[in-house]
């Protein structure tokens, strides 16, 4: 008996090694919960997302995970993709989040948005979105490992919607999403990862074809084989902020207890390097060194995270020909770049120099991190924010309202709009470059809240006054008679034969006499008299 029992179990020991690893992630091991919505109805539909929801769920079943895929989902198909993925992953090894589409945060928490939500009260974001504390809480427990990843930062016209009905001193909202802190003393052998396609509080872009940057280059690396999750994604990070000239630069947030592979964990085998001649050198293939590779990576993600000049020279000098090279020259030339500025200018560049200085000569402490509100603007920054014409138009009527000196709100930026900036930065105490930051962005529409009420009621009543003054009808003067000359004739026996003047009535009333006429002429009798028929008084 002992022995059949021992057969048998070198029997499924065989077996599972013949076995790849992708077939036995599949029996249930690694789930993934996919989402992809673009046709909203109470906002412009974006281009990109249901797209983006294919190629990752596509991706993740290739790597052997069992996906749960929805496109342009309503609330309650939200809802229902959302606890089918709860009841499917609660004994998973490792469990995925995928969500593109509208998203948005208040008071620092983040909201995803279905297609059907009209979110025109403060209750909707109860009633008529997912909260991102959902997905969280829909991650399987320790020891297994929950990754959530957002491409869900784009510029949201339901959030500014739901913005006008907040109540001003309780509620904020600020473009993009929230960052997430995922640290805990209680991470055991697993952990979290959460991934956004963008930095807080910035707007992400859609791509041009039928997916974004962000998924595009995520497709790319987050399955590659030998490749650690957040070795791909810090890959994607530096493909994205290249891709979009450094508007748009992802990170993640995470506290794993292990290494996570979505794809293979052993990198496939190297095609055998050509014999040299014997006139020549040897020279090591690039990337046969693992070690160096993975020194490479971590100081190119010190240097991105630290964003100085001083760091990415030191990876350079490490690495001149390496693969974030070409990136690591670029984010130079922008911190090199003097930002155009009015007004104070040559302070704020002076000052600008003098940190970059300071940071080539010493490297920041590891718990210093810059205050966003603070940070310089430049074009890149206010361009992140993703500024279209009426939004341009709201902050200029914004910049009127609390007293600086614009021509009209028409949504271009000229000098006058720049120099308000500048000056409004200056009085906040902020570095006035009269670019703006995603953070500034949010305190000045903040501050302006109550002044651009007051600004366009004023400007709604002159606009009624002026509409009801021109509805009131002019007086009409009647035409005064053509007074035509008299013929020459008439005029002439009028000049031989003057009537008399006629007696006024107030005269004959005053004389107390009639006049009457006779065989003899005129003659008068008392007013209280007739006169005679026959025409002579009877006395």
């Amino acid at each position: 008996m002992r022995f059949w029992a021992a057969f048998v179990g070198l029997f499924f020991l065989a077996a599972e090694a013949l076995l790849p690893a992708s077939a036995l992630a599949a029996g249930g091991n690694r789930v993934a919960l996919v989402i992809g919505n673009s046709k909203y109805i109470y906002a412009p539909a974006l281009p990109n997302p249901a797209g983006d929801a294919r190629l990752m769920a596509d991706v993740l079943r290739k790597a052997g995970f069992s996906v749960i895929e929805g496109v342009d989902l309503d609330y309650a198909g939200m809802r229902d993709r959302l606890n089918k993925f709860t009841e499917a992953s609660y004994e998973a090894n490792t469990a995925l989040i995928y969500y593109a589409g509208h998203g948005m945060q208040v008071n620092g928490k983040n909201y995803l948005i279905p297609v059907d939500a009209e979110l025109t009260a403060p209750a909707h974001l109860r009633t008529r979105t997912v909260q991102m504390d959902e997905l969280l809480a829909a991650l399987p427990p320790d020891p297994a490992v929950g990754i959530v990843i957002l491409d869900a930062c784009r510029d949201n016209p339901l959030a500014r919607t739901l913005a006008a009905s907040l109540p001003k001193s309780r509620s904020t909202t600020a473009p993009g999403l929230a960052p997430i802190d995922v640290s805990g003393s209680d991470v055991g052998t697993g952990g979290v990862l959460i991934a956004f396609a963008t930095d807080p509080g910035a707007v992400s872009y859609d791509g041009k074809g039928a997916n974004s940057p962000y998924t595009m280059s995520l497709a790319r690396h987050l399955a590659e084989p030998g490749v650690e999750i957040q070795s791909a994604l810090t890959r994607v990070r530096g493909e994205v902020t290249a891709e979009t000239d450094g508007r748009q630069r992802p990170w993640h947030n995470a506290s794993l207890g292990r290494e996570v592979f979505i794809g293979p964990q052993t990198p496939p085998p190297a095609a055998p390097a050509p014999q040299p001649s014997a006139t020549e050198t040897p020279v090591e293939p690039p990337g046969s060194d693992a070690r160096g590779w993975e020194i490479e990576q971590r100081v190119w993600d010190e240097a991105s995270k630290r964003n100085t000049l001083a760091h990415y020279e030191a990876y350079l000098q490490q690495f001149p020909k390496g693969a974030f090279a070409d990136l690591a020259r670029l984010n130079i030339d922008q911190l090199k770049k003097p930002p155009i500025t009015l007004g104070n200018a040559p302070a704020a560049a002076a000052k600008t120099e003098s940190d970059a200085s300071r940071s080539a000569m010493a490297a920041q402490p590891p718990a210093a991190a810059a205050n966003p509100e603070t940070d310089v603007g430049t074009e890149l920054t206010e361009s992140a924010i993703g500024l279209d014409r009426q939004a341009k138009i709201d902050l200029q009527e914004r910049l009127l309202a609390i007293g600086y000196d614009l021509d009209n709100a028409d949504g271009d930026f000229g000098i006058k709009t720049r120099r308000a900036i500048g000056r409004w930065q200056e009085e906040n105490r902020l570095p006035p470059t009269s670019f703006l930051t995603s953070k500034q962005y949010a305190r000045l529409k903040l501050n302006t809240d109550d002044a651009l009420k007051s600004y366009r009621a004023q400007r709604a009543s002159e606009a009624e006054a002026k509409k009801q003054e021109s509805a009131i009808p002019q007086k009409t003067q009647k035409p005064q008679p053509v007074v035509r000359a008299k013929p020459r004739r008439e005029q002439q026996r009028e000049a031989a034969n003057p009537r008399p003047a006629p007696k006024s009535k107030a005269t004959q009333r005053k004389s107390g006499f009639r006049t009457c006429s006779g065989i003899d002429g005129t003659f008068e009798v008392p007013a209280s008299q007739k006169c005679p028929l026959s025409g002579y008084a009877h006395y």
